[in-house]
């Protein structure tokens, strides 16, 4: 392990924690694969325009960004998909990532050990600049620092895997270098390691402040906040915790990693627009289409030199000048259809819910999780499910969905489900109710009688239904806004204009899983000595741009990126 860590957290190469007794008996995997299938979404077109998928709570480029926190926690490659491995040392879960909000994704190990992702003053950081170096004649002007095969020279490959997080990536780049920019100018005597960690602290403390500011509260309720909200030292919110107690901070818990901090997926849109010529599907459909002049194979796939054709020109198109809780003012009363809309408009995430859409349904090589079993990840899947099979009937091998890796981990991990969880936040006085079966529930589209498309809520099978896995729980929480708030036909079934507006077009993570997440998030900066909650000097306030707000498109600003006024 490098050196390089810092704070008090835990370190790299550590079993993850768990939040309750692991447990004893897994679910049937032929249920998790009954499941899997009814989560993903029917195959859909990207869109400009209103979207009834999308969450009003949450822009499109705070998916990414969670996923780029991700990046910064956790990482685990080691553990085995199928409970049979589960007693083998080397294939327990475990974390290759400092469990800390150090961005180790975006430093390395810093100059000293690694001064390849440096320039030779020691604290800036190197990027792509210029048309010089160009890997290929489509590569973007700017763009991540690459090795001759087109891989990307940064602190966590995944950082690269789509055109978005690439980018997310490289703005932080250009954020840090901003910053030792501006403290060269209030300070030429600033060098060397002394810039460097002066900068690397002030971008931290800025990413660690956009985290508890801006992002939680666009993805968890307000009610589930507040409490650790108000309570504004240490000693104020060591009793709150209900869950992600301080004995449990030796690593990220189990729960977490496996369920809560997953209810991303559930986010990620069918394709985006990156720029005013280029909207793109994030992976290539389940099923080819039928015409095969439409066959467009480009897609938002990374690992490789960003081209020019995937920069985004606006980052307006991904996050808001606003604060969380300001909604967009534009007519939302008819969903968009497929005319082209280049225009900047602000995109948004899609429902935190039970569905995840069709590209995600079958998951092409690229992206898989790397395994140790011969023959990789799909054999383990494959063996791990025996005798059912995996659904693909399009390609050879099969490509997994990933709401069936999400629910095997879980198994793999032994967490308890999502009614276990909430009975301990009930225990300690949270006002959580368990939920229902009729909101244990996934979406399914059905025909009219008029050759209408329509929707119906179809619950989960019985068995699943008082002990039910912790990653659909969590998704299911957060869809029971929108259950209450549609009203359905008397055959049981409803369009999808109702997702547009009101309840339906709000989502956010409940008790269960929003608890984890904040817990979590709030546990590690308590427990984090050089974090900015325990480092930061007293009247600190980040270095930003815009009106000085801390939102992620301040940071944007001050990076010297375009982003819509």
């Amino acid at each position: 392990m490098s050196g390089f860590g810092h704070g008090s957290v835990g370190t790299r190469e550590q079993e993850f924690t768990t939040l309750l007794e692991l447990r004893k008996e897994g679910y049937p995997t032929h249920k998790l694969v009954e499941l899997a299938a009814n989560i993903k979404a029917e195959v859909d077109t990207v869109k400009d325009g209103p979207d009834p998928e999308e969450n009003l709570w949450v822009p499109a480029g705070y998916t990414y960004f969670g996923q780029f926190i991700d990046h910064d926690l956790t990482f685990d490659n080691t553990s085995s998909l199928n409970p049979a491995d589960a007693g083998q040392q080397d294939r327990l879960p475990s974390n290759l990532r400092t469990p800390r909000f150090d961005l180790d994704s975006l430093y390395g190990d810093g100059p000293d050990a690694q001064p390849f992702l440096y320039a030779e003053d020691g604290a800036t950081l190197l990027f792509k600049d210029s048309d010089k170096n160009q890997l290929s004649v489509e590569q973007a002007t700017e763009d991540l620092l690459r090795s001759p095969n087109g891989r990307a020279i940064i602190g966590d490959k995944r950082n690269d895997e789509n055109s978005i997080i690439s980018q997310i990536h490289l703005a932080f780049v250009k954020y840090h270098n901003a910053v030792v920019q501006k403290l060269k100018k209030d300070d030429p005597q600033l060098t060397g390691t002394a810039l460097f960690n002066q900068a690397r602290n002030e971008v931290r403390w800025t990413y660690q402040k956009l985290v508890i500011e801006d992002f939680l509260p666009r993805i968890v309720k307000a009610e589930v906040l507040a409490d650790l909200k108000e309570a504004t030292t240490r000693e104020k919110r060591q009793k709150l915790y209900a869950l992600y107690t301080k004995d449990k901070r030796q690593n990220l818990p189990r729960e977490f990693v496996v369920a809560a901090y997953r209810f991303g997926h559930s986010g990620v849109r069918t394709g985006y627009r990156l720029n005013t010529n280029k909207r793109l599907s994030i992976f290539p459909p389940s099923m080819p289409p039928k015409n095969p002049e439409d066959d467009d194979k480009d897609s938002l796939l990374g690992f490789d030199p960003l081209p020019k054709t995937h920069v985004i020109d606006d980052w307006g198109r991904f996050f808001p000048n606003t604060k969380p809780g300001v909604f967009p003012t534009e007519p939302r009363d008819q969903a968009a259809d497929e005319k082209p809309r280049p225009e900047v408009r602000l995109q948004f995430a899609y429902k935190i819910d039970p569905t995840l859409v069709d590209p995600l349904g079958v998951l092409p090589p690229p992206v898989l999780p790397t395994s140790a079993t011969v023959g990789g990840l799909v054999k383990e899947v494959e063996d791990t499910i025996s005798p059912d099979k995996l659904p693909d009937k399009e390609v050879n091998p099969p490509r997994p969905s990933l709401a069936l890796l999400n629910l095997l981990r879980g198994n793999t991990y032994k967490v308890q489900g999502g009614q276990a969880i909430a009975n301990v936040l009930k225990k300690n006085c949270f006002p959580v109710k368990i939920l229902e079966p009729k909101y244990l529930s996934t979406r399914k589209a059905v025909e009219g009688k008029n050759g209408e498309a329509l929707f119906k809520f179809e619950e989960i099978d019985s068995t699943l239904q008082t002990d039910t896995p912790l990653w659909f729980y969590i998704l299911a929480e957060a869809q029971a806004s929108v259950v209450d708030a549609i009203k359905l036909d008397k055959d049981g079934t409803f369009n999808e204009e109702q997702l547009l507006n009101g309840g339906g077009a709000k989502t956010q993570l409940g008790w269960v899983g929003g608890r984890i997440v904040a817990e979590v998030f709030y546990g590690l900066l308590d427990s984090d000595s050089e974090s900015y909650f325990n480092a930061a000097p007293e009247h600190w306030k980040p270095i930003l741009g815009g009106n000085g707000e801390v939102i992620f498109a301040n940071l944007l600003k001050f990076a010297g990126l375009t982003i819509a006024n």
